[in-house]
């Protein structure tokens, strides 16, 4: 099992603090996941987690810290890392709005919400990135 302190110590680079889960996550700091997160570091390891917490923490995401979007990013920066590499996917993530993503998601597919958010995600990136390449080709 993931170290629970490493998950916290990691968490806490970004300024996340973890709640109880049967309580209410009352602010962008806090987070309910920290087993999806210890989850996250145990199949990914901590520079794995790093990145999710960095890609997640921009001014217009940051609080989006639950398991749904934690996991989501997580698949999506294991399974696309030629994305990952991209010199234009930071700008790209950093114009998601995850928040109306995964209520998108929750609309869509509310038995899978976290595979529907993931490929939501992998859909608008895409067509960011595209849209990027063709400004820059005209």
């Amino acid at each position: 099992m993931a170290s629970g302190g490493e998950v916290d110590r990691i968490a806490a680079e970004f300024g996340v603090h973890f709640v109880n889960h049967t309580r209410r996550a009352g602010g962008r700091h806090q987070s309910k996941a920290r087993r999806t997160c210890q989850t996250i570091l145990k199949k990914h390891g901590a520079g794995h987690l790093r990145l999710v917490f960095g890609l997640i923490d921009t001014e217009k995401n940051r609080g989006n810290w639950s398991a749904p979007c934690l996991t989501a990013v997580s698949w999506l920066a294991a399974n696309k890392p030629e994305w990952v590499e991209r010199r234009d996917f930071l700008e790209a993530f950093d114009r998601l709005d995850l928040e109306a993503l995964l209520e998108r998601a929750k609309r869509i597919n509310p038995g899978a919400p976290t595979l529907t958010l993931s490929v939501l995600i992998s859909y608008e990136l895409d067509r960011l990135m595209a849209e990027r390449r063709t400004e820059r080709a005209a």
